[in-house]
This record gives C-alpha cells, structure tokens and sequence, in this order.
C-alpha cells in the first residue's frame, strides 16, 4: 500500500474509478463525449416525442445523426481490428460514453452494422461487398420463440414437451435457401434496414425438430432487395423511443447458399457468438445511462432548495447520492469483468455476458429510478432528461434477452461448470448433513 503524502478529495475523471487510462483511450473517450453531448442528446430530445412512424420519416433528425456517427470513426470493424488486450479495455469505455448521449441511438449505431460486420468477418470479398455498404438489423428473436432462442441448449424445456418452432423459418433448395414467416415485431432497426444477420429455424431435409426437442437452424446473411421482403411498421414503445424497431415478413424469398454464414453444425455457436457480443453491449450501455441519471440527481440536488438549504445539504440526500454512486461503480465493475473474460483465453461465453447485463441494467435501473426520487415531482416531467433515462434503462431489462430468462440460462451453465470442474466440497455436504 502506497504512503499518504496528503489526504486530498479523490481524483475521479468521467469514468469514476478507471484508472491508468491510456492517452489513446482518453483521446477515444472525451471524442465520443463531445459526440454524445454535441449531437446525441440534441437529436435524441428532438426524436423522442415524435411518432414512431416520423422518426424514421423524411427530414427526420435520425438520418443526420447516422451520417454524422459513420464519420466519429467508432464502429464494430474498428473495435475489432484493436485486438483483445485494447478491445477489453475501449469496448466498455465507447459504449458507456455513448449510451451517455442516448441509449436508443448507441443501439441504433451499432445495430444498424452488424451485417456489415458479419460479412467482413467472413472474408469472403462478394459478401463484403453486397452486405458492407447496407444499413442491416439481426433476426433472430421470433413471434412465439423468445426465450426458446436463448435456450437452445434445452435448459427450461418442460419434461416430454418440444420448443416452439417461431414464425420464421428456412428451408434448403439445392442452390437456395427458402424463407417463410415473419419476424418478433421487436428487431432493433428493421424499420430502416436493407439487409440482416438472420438466425432462424431451418429444415435441411428431415424437418426442424431435433430429437432432444429444440430445433435446428441456420445463420444467414439475407439483403431486402430481394422479391418477397416486407419491413412492417415501426412500433411504439415507452423507451429507447430514438430506436426503430419492428417485424420483417418473407414470402418465399429465395437467397442463394452463399449467403449462408454458418449451417446447421455452427448454427448455435453463432447464434451463441452473437447473442455473447449484443448482451455484452448492454450491459455497457447500462453504465452510459446510470452516470447520466446520476450527474442529473447530483446536479439538481445542488441547485433545488428545500428545507431553507439546498438538497446536497441534507445528509439523507447525501446518503443517497452515495448509494447511486456505490451502484454505478457495480454497473462499471460487472461490465469490465465480463468483457476481460470473454476477450480472455477462458472465454468467450454466454455466461459472462449474462452475469454482466443482469447485474448492469438491474443496478442502472435502480440509479435511475432513485434519480426520479431526488427530483421528485419534476422527475415525471418531460422536460427533464432524467424521466427519459428511466425509460430507456427499462428497456435494458429485456433487451439481449428479458433478465430472468438470462438468469436461469446463466444459472444453469453455471452449475453445469461447476458440476464438471468437481467443485463440490465433501466437507461441506457432510458438515449440512
């Protein structure tokens, strides 16, 4: 432990207990915080009252702010060609600073490249170059098959029953595969995508059921363009309202094999590898909003007057801005943890991504809901950034999986890894007998 040479006030930047940063990932930080105060939540203040229906309108602010964001620089390809040992350290930073700005443009930022993304990961300069340029959504969350995505290893399957097969599903044809159905109405930017990452049930010639009674799949890359393709309506939602979200129908869409990214073999680990990356993303989004909902308590507390002083006077008030405080250094801990892991050799898995997101958007939700508190009657108020905060980390709770399904997955691979590494005590069974 290092001597005290003075007892002075803590030295705290904008991300609270970071330390050592690096002159690049504080270049990184304090540019995409100018972003997110400069051009987030102006368009974000703009774009949450405004119908579902306008946001993704002509003229809508949201057009301007994607434009802008492709010129920040900040995008999966970037994070991923950092490599592992500065990609565990920047990911939670960049997504922190822009969920500061807004939640529901960070999703749609990212969200809108995933495509993109998948194509270049491949390698393979034909679906580089048909999906590169295209704004894309990922389907995989299905009418009637939410949870039964996640738990494709059959975890909460009810004894003798099958899970469902959705409302999507795929078909191979020689040289094609078959699409028919329709997405969940809940695809991040499906309203204003030209192409996605689908992983859906899929029918190679035996039918979709597996014999332990999940089903089997395919992930693909499919563009819009296509004969067949219908984007439904955007629906309106309490929060994250500044992100586009709805359903994608197929009739008898033809799409060549060579879209397929992965078959029926590797259908779940990239399912798996997907759902481990959005998760993730969360659950540092989360941060972004609990510091936003605390800097709002904070500063409204030392500017609102009651009881002849201001509120930061009050010593309960205190109390309860260090609570805040405690829960939003949790939120950042949880997340750094997890994403360490599952850029580490142990890793990845799901489980780290759920042990982050469950804990990071609970912990937010509840900053942002003792935020409302401090402010009291204003927090209901519309004008105030911190009644929009509530409702956008609402959102989080179900986003990249609703968090008790996320936690009964993560509980049982939990036990699975502990049953497998021999970690029961004798000591202990004998010592509760």
């Amino acid at each position: 432990m290092r001597t005290f040479q003075n007892v002075a006030p803590p030295q705290l930047g904008f991300g609270g207990l970071d330390a050592g940063l690096t002159d690049e990932e504080r270049e990184v930080q304090q540019r995409i915080r100018s972003f997110a105060l400069g051009v987030m939540r102006p368009t974000a203040a703009r774009l949450d009252p405004m119908s579902a229906a306008d946001v993704i309108g002509e003229g809508s602010p949201l057009w301007d702010y994607l434009a802008r964001f492709d010129d920040l620089g900040i995008n999966p390809a970037w994070l991923a060609a950092l490599g592992p040992d500065r990609r565990k350290r920047m990911l939670p930073l960049v997504f922190e600073e822009l969920a500061y700005g807004d939640a529901g443009l960070a999703v749609a930022a990212f969200t809108s490249k995933m495509a993109a993304a998948t194509a270049a990961a491949t390698g393979d300069p034909e679906l580089i170059e048909r999906f590169g340029p295209l704004r894309g959504c990922w389907i995989a969350i299905l009418a009637d098959r939410g949870s039964d995505a996640i738990d494709h290893a059959g975890f909460e399957l009810a004894k003798g029953a099958r899970q469902s097969e959705g409302s999507l599903r795929a078909v191979m044809r020689g040289p094609e595969v078959i699409l028919n159905g329709v997405s969940s109405d809940w695809i991040s930017c499906a309203p204003i995508a030209e192409c996605a990452l689908i992983h859906c049930p899929a029918d190679y010639g035996g039918g979709i059921a597996r014999p332990d009674g999940g089903v089997s799949g395919i992930a693909l890359l499919v563009p819009f363009d296509l004969p067949g393709v219908e984007r439904g309506p955007p629906v309106e939602k309490i929060g994250q309202r500044t992100l586009p979200t709805g359903n994608v129908r197929f009739n008898e869409v033809r799409v060549p094999a060579r879209c397929v990214v992965r078959g029926q073999d590797g259908f779940y680990p990239s399912f798996a590898g997907t759902h481990t990356s959005g998760a993730m993303n969360v659950a540092a989004i989360a941060g972004g909003v609990a510091k936003a909902a605390f800097d709002c308590a904070l500063h409204y507390a030392r500017s609102r007057e009651q009881g002849g002083a201001r509120l930061v006077a009050h010593q309960h008030v205190r109390w309860r801005l260090w609570e805040m405080w405690r829960k939003l250094e949790i939120c950042r801990a949880s997340v750094r943890r997890g994403v360490a892991y599952n850029l580490s050799g142990q890793g990845p898995h799901l489980l780290a991504s759920i042990t982050a997101k469950t804990t990071a958007t609970q912990t937010a939700f509840e900053v942002a809901m003792e935020a409302i508190q401090i402010f009291g009657a204003n927090g209901l108020a519309r004008d105030h950034l911190v009644e929009r905060l509530l409702r956008d980390i609402t959102v989080c709770l179900i986003q990249g999986g609703e968090n008790h399904s996320l936690g009964l997955q993560g509980g049982n691979w939990l036990l699975q890894s502990l049953d497998a590494e021999g970690m029961e005590d004798p000591a202990i069974d004998r010592a509760a007998e």
